[in-house]
């Protein structure tokens, strides 16, 4: 497969994952919209799909990998760039930034958004919430939004779900100062609740 090239003309790039506020994205035409994995389930205004997963060998299971298969069919039925370990410029993104620091498709999308010279970056449906089995993830998408704005480029990300360059408690460690960006209250008790005070463990003294 043959990369597709972006319209940089449009100078914002809204990258839309499939989980809680995905579905609050802007449509037009006007728009570079970049879906993950299997977002053209749920919306089919993309202009390409990316999906740096592994299915062939039943990782993630078999009802994974036939919607896997049904979001290729579509790509190819509707001509829409479906991007994946087979096309990524991993050889020229690796070179590019000397970093190969990629946790996830959000990740991988990132940099290819910042090596392609957007200049705008907006993130919809992609949580990473510090309560949820894709917490792991967060500190890889927190990395790439730091290489963007560290190049000058606008991230943003809408809505208040999102655990994206927030602390876990939502305070700027040392000032204590809440971050501009708040976590809902709802879920900023959630993670709360669960933090476990850590045990002191007596040192034996070795004369005794």
């Amino acid at each position: 497969m043959e990369l597709w090239e972006p319209r940089i003309s449009m100078k914002k790039l809204t990258i839309i994952g499939t989980g809680y506020g995905w579905e609050n994205a802007p449509h037009g035409d006007d728009l570079e919209v970049w879906g993950i994995t299997y977002l053209p389930t749920l919306r089919k205004d993309v202009n390409n799909v990316i999906d740096m997963n592994v299915y062939d060998d039943l990782r993630w299971g078999r009802f994974e990998q036939e919607r896997n298969e049904r979001v290729i069919d579509w790509c190819e039925e509707n001509d829409v760039p479906y991007i994946c370990l087979d096309n990524y410029p991993i050889d020229e993104i690796e070179k590019h930034f000397c970093v190969d620091y990629f946790s996830n498709t959000v990740d991988y999308a990132l940099a290819l958004g910042i090596y392609k010279g957007f200049k705008e970056i907006h993130l919809y449906g992609v949580n990473v919430t510090h309560d949820s089995e894709y917490a792991y993830q967060k500190p890889g998408i927190d990395f790439w939004c730091g290489v963007a704005i560290g190049r000058g480029i606008k991230v943003v990300i809408p809505g208040k779900k999102s655990a994206i360059m927030k602390t876990y408690n939502g305070l700027m460690y040392g000032y204590d100062r809440k971050q501009k960006q708040q976590l809902t209250k709802r879920l900023l008790k959630r993670i709360m609740d669960r933090q476990k005070p850590i045990p002191i463990i007596p040192v034996k003294n070795e004369e005794e």
